[in-house]
């Protein structure tokens, strides 16, 4: 599938369409996330403003980069994150960790409403026929 890059409008082929930007601006991207990291390693609580004056960084970029987990902001930090499910304030990510564990245990139960009940009983080795197994079925199947 073609598209056209978000950054720069150059066209590319994402055939997975997974992407909404070119593999050089995407490159860029990592790099410049590099670097934002690496200065926040050195200057732990540093303003968003701050990396924007020495980054070039803007407020969406840096929100992009906390909804997927890959910075994580400070607890006194002025830049306000919320649960896309509840609204409490997290520090990294879409969901705070309540809202996570019951939306996974919701698709859990969701899965296992599609699968099929087993109804194995037990299982016997044919000697006999030198097969590996066989199942046996609970229901009276004639034979």
């Amino acid at each position: 599938m073609f598209k056209q890059c978000k950054t720069c409008n150059k066209v590319f082929d994402d055939y997975l369409n997974m992407y909404e930007s070119c593999p050089d601006c995407r490159k860029k991207e990592e790099e410049l996330l590099r670097e934002v990291k690496d200065y926040l390693w050195e200057h732990p609580g540093a303003t968003e403003a701050k990396l924007e004056e020495l980054f070039g960084t803007n407020h969406k970029q840096i929100i992009k980069w906390l909804r997927e987990g890959r910075l994580e902001i400070t607890p006194d930090s002025k830049i306000k994150l919320t649960c896309k499910r509840c609204g409490s304030m997290i520090l990294k990510g879409m969901y705070c960790d309540d809202c996570a564990s019951k939306i996974n245990t919701d698709l859990k139960n969701a899965e296992n409403s599609f699968k099929p009940e087993s109804h194995i009983t037990s299982m016997v080795i044919d000697k006999k026929h030198k097969a590996k197994m066989r199942f046996v079925s609970n229901d009276d199947e004639k034979k």
